[in-house]
């Protein structure tokens, strides 16, 4: 996969690794897959993959323990895929 790094996530998911993705592998997202979302000016937030788009150009995460957020191309958000 292009662009893709994988290391070890921090101690609240021990064991797990993730997966950074970036524009162009968003499409190997499915709801219910476990993200970590970076976004400018905020820490890292744990959340799952709620919809996407069938092009795969956004898609909602909801964070744990608050609402759902839309992430779109250009947002400049990160994201790591949490592999189990």
């Amino acid at each position: 996969m292009n662009g893709a790094a994988t290391w070890p996530v921090t101690d609240t998911l021990p064991g797990s690794q993730t997966r950074l993705l970036d524009y162009h592998n968003w499409i190997h997202l499915n709801p219910g897959d476990k993200v970590i979302v970076k976004r400018a000016g905020c820490p890292p937030e744990h959340g799952t993959v709620n919809d996407i788009a069938l092009d795969a150009s956004y898609f909602w995460v909801r964070i744990d323990g608050q609402s759902r957020i839309l992430i779109f191309h250009g947002d400049r958000t990160i994201i790591h895929k949490i592999l189990t």
